[in-house]
């Protein structure tokens, strides 16, 4: 996820003067594109020893499908660079096997890129979507709002435990981690939406984001949260917090949104609030809980 270190970082790159940065994807209106760009790193974010090759180049591919999705938009174009280390051959071509899947199953096709070689494997995608009629950003949340869950989280989170530790079962946790699919939880009337965000960062720290940007409160009932059975199994054998699972777990590459309306096929969690101090309050058995509590998983420790 991106903790305060990656935002120092990306604050540094993007200077002061910067209009481009700061939602799932840069808006280029001149174009009426949007883009977005994300890399996988052998060791930080998959590791081959209890992954298929093949899963590293689909997850790549649905991390920056979410983020266009999560504009209001749709993949249309990607540019794919890939660092291939010494003997890496085989996996790589299972790895660009992956991508290959992901893109011909939805249409998005391959302009360009560019390979070379390193000590260990890095990939990186640059996805291009359509200007949609109505861009979804994370500052537009309103009081008022109802926030809401496109599916289950939580499951990225147990399979990948489930695989590194060889826990059999957790099929469905299994597949979230290793071939999730943003496609398959698209809100209906996605353009009747106020404000959305996809949560490959957990939802608490894209709960924050949303209050921080649309300068609003936000009010949740984790109660209403949707707990799939394998993530109250997976709370119980890896001795994860169910909390933890729920807002912390990453790389979900699903939705979160507002809107001031009822949303169907989507699961209602909270209410976007004018409470003063742009805060996130979560309310779990009835109690307040301290956000500060849940642990997040984050790439630079």
């Amino acid at each position: 996820m991106l903790n305060n270190r990656e935002w120092e970082l990306i604050n540094f790159a993007k200077g002061d003067k910067n209009q481009f940065i700061g939602d799932d994807c840069a808006v280029w209106n001149e174009k009426n594109l949007v883009v977005t760009t994300d890399h996988f790193c052998e060791n930080v974010h998959f590791d081959l020893s209890f992954m298929p090759a093949e899963a590293v180049g689909w997850r790549l591919m649905a991390a920056n499908a979410s983020d266009v999705i999560s504009m209001g938009s749709r993949p249309t174009y990607y540019l794919l660079n890939i660092a291939v280390p010494e003997g890496g051959f085989e996996n790589a071509k299972k790895m660009i096997s992956g991508i290959h899947d992901f893109a011909e199953k939805y249409g998005i096709a391959l302009l360009g890129g560019d390979t070379t070689a390193a000590e260990k494997f890095t990939l990186g995608v640059t996805m291009f979507g359509d200007k949609p009629e109505k861009l979804l950003l994370r500052s537009n949340a309103k009081p008022g709002d109802l926030v809401y869950l496109a599916s289950e989280t939580g499951l990225s989170l147990c399979g990948y435990k489930a695989l590194k530790k060889g826990v059999n079962g957790f099929e469905k946790s299994k597949e979230r981690f290793l071939y999730p699919d943003p496609f398959l939880h698209i809100p209906h009337k996605i353009n009747e939406l106020n404000a959305a965000i996809d949560i490959s960062d957990s939802l608490l720290s894209e709960l924050r984001l949303l209050c921080a940007l649309s300068n609003v409160s936000i009010t949740i009932n984790a109660d209403k949260i949707p707990v799939h059975e394998e993530v109250k199994l997976g709370s119980e054998i890896f001795s994860i917090p169910l909390l933890n699972l729920l807002f912390g777990s990453g790389e979900e590459f699903i939705m979160l949104f507002s809107a001031d309306h009822k949303i169907d096929g989507a699961f209602e969690i909270g209410q976007v609030t004018d409470r003063p101090g742009h805060k996130l309050e979560i309310i779990y058995e009835n109690s307040v809980i301290n956000a500060d509590s849940i642990k997040l998983f984050s790439h630079f420790g």
